[in-house]
């Protein structure tokens, strides 16, 4: 078993809607996240993924309990995380190169490091024949590829990543799917990953954390046993594999029982 890199612990999440009004977004969810491992975080709509994701990155912080990091508690942003939105966050006016090195500059890296490093990430997510192009010349996948290599570039030992596909083509984001499969090989990076999507997170996860319908709770951790402890690089694979369509109609069985309980 690796050893855990993030670790939530009882956490619990209370909004305050003012006049005394207050709502319940997550209550004592605990997990562990390993290091150099694939989690995603599925559950239905409303069940308080986003949230638990903007605590780990320290956009916000629980009402109890806690989450660690590296074994030290996290109270904010730190350049130990990095986060990927569903929306593109590129920098129009930059180049897609000097996009990928934005955050290396701010972080003081010499220009011939950051050169360097732009390199190495946009060969990465191929796009090395763009890295003179401007976000608005590029298709929606492809800005979020310039995103992925902008924040794989300040070196976060933890990639968030919050519905990173939801825009997305079908066709697109099974490419970026099978993208991050082969950036998690090649990289070691731990990834965090929100999607409501059952087929993606079948693909990328190394271990699913299910949530309950509001208030979010953990129902169920489930790690695809099927793929044999190995990451399948293409989608036509895995869906051909013992299992796959066992694992499939558990999570569509959960997700109807978190339905039900709605209604």
């Amino acid at each position: 078993m690796a050893d855990s890199i993030l670790k939530i612990q009882q956490v619990s999440k209370v909004f305050d809607l003012g006049r005394g009004r207050q709502l319940q977004a997550v209550q004592g969810i605990s997990f562990d996240v390993e290091k150099n491992s694939i989690c995603v975080l599925l559950g239905p709509s409303g069940c308080g993924k986003s949230t638990v994701l903007r605590m780990m990155a320290g956009l916000e912080t629980p009402t109890s309990g806690q989450i660690v990091i590296g074994g030290q508690e996290v109270d904010g942003p730190g350049r130990d995380r990095g986060m990927i939105f569903q929306a593109y966050t590129s920098f129009d006016w930059l180049s897609v190169r000097k996009n990928v090195e934005f955050g290396m500059k701010i972080n003081g890296l010499s220009a011939a490091d950051r050169r360097s490093r732009a390199e190495h990430f946009l060969d990465l997510v191929g796009l090395t024949k763009f890295a003179d192009a401007y976000p608005s010349q590029l298709s929606g996948g492809m800005r979020q590829r310039v995103a992925i290599a902008r924040t794989l570039a300040n070196d976060p030992e933890v990639l968030l990543m919050d519905e990173p596909f939801g825009a997305l083509d079908a066709e697109t984001r099974w490419l970026m799917q099978e993208l991050m499969i082969d950036v998690a090989e090649k990289t070691n990076t731990t990834m965090v990953i929100v999607t409501h999507d059952l087929e993606e997170a079948i693909f990328l996860a190394d271990k699913i954390i299910f949530l309950s319908s509001h208030p979010g709770k953990l129902k169920e951790i489930i790690v695809p046993e099927f793929k044999g402890g190995k990451r399948i690089p293409d989608k036509e694979h895995i869906i051909k594999l013992n299992g796959y369509s066992d694992m499939e109609e558990k999570l569509m069985r959960l997700m109807r029982e978190e339905g039900r309980r709605d209604e």
